[in-house]
C-alpha cells in the first residue's frame, strides 16, 4: 500500500503532513497526494488537482478550485487569510500591532 508511519516528537501533525505531501507532490512516480484532514491550515498545501485535501466526515474533496470557492482565496494564500480572520488568538502578539487606523495616501 505504500503508506509511511513516523513518530511525531518535535513537530506537530498538521505541520507533518504538510511536509509529507510536499515531498510526495514532488516525486514524479506520486499519482496523487489526498491530505485526509478538514483542518483549514492545510489547506494552503492543495495544488490544482494534484494534492487534494479530503474531508471524511462531509466526504468534500477539495481541489485548488475548491479551497478558493469556500474561503475567497488561493490555497497559497490561506496563511494570510487565517491570520485576518482567525477566530482564535494566533502566534501574533498584541503589544506588537498598532492601534492606530491605516493611513491612506
Amino acid at each position: 500500500m505504500g503508506v509511511v508511519v513516523w513518530p511525531m516528537v518535535e513537530t506537530e501533525a498538521d505541520d507533518a503532513l504538510a511536509s509529507a505531501a510536499r515531498l510526495a507532490s514532488a516525486d514524479v512516480r506520486v499519482q496523487k497526494v489526498c491530505i485526509w484532514t478538514p483542518d483549514k491550515d492545510l489547506a494552503q498545501s492543495v495544488q490544482g488537482d494534484r494534492v487534494v485535501q479530503i474531508d471524511r466526515k462531509t466526504k468534500a474533496i477539495r481541489n485548488a478550485a475548491a479551497i478558493r470557492a469556500k474561503y475567497g482565496v488561493d490555497p497559497a494564500l490561506i496563511p494570510d487569510f487565517l491570520a485576518l480572520v482567525a477566530t482564535q488568538p494566533m502566534a501574533i502578539p498584541v503589544s506588537t500591532a498598532s492601534a492606530r487606523p491605516a493611513q491612506h495616501g
